[in-house]
């Protein structure tokens, strides 16, 4: 739907590599439509997406970086 804010924990955690690059690609779309998006992932090449990327220890913020999301990251399989 056209939600304002997307919250995602962890949403290609139990998929293949192709299902989660088309979930990214879709929550990506709707990031560049002007919707918020915070996703929590431990994968580094799916937190790559982000424009902001925010690592947390303990519950502390540990580090930050801002950086564009790269299309490089996807296989071209779709």
């Amino acid at each position: 739907g056209s939600r304002r804010l997307i919250l995602a924990d962890e949403p290609t955690g139990a998929l293949d590599s192709v299902t989660g690059e088309t979930v990214m690609r879709m929550l990506r779309t709707r990031v560049d439509a002007g919707a918020a998006g915070i996703l929590v992932t431990h994968e580094a090449r799916h937190a790559a997406w982000a424009d902001r990327i925010v690592f947390l220890r303990d519950g502390r913020i540990v580090d930050e970086s801002r950086r564009p999301a790269p299309e490089s990251l996807l296989s071209e399989t779709r």
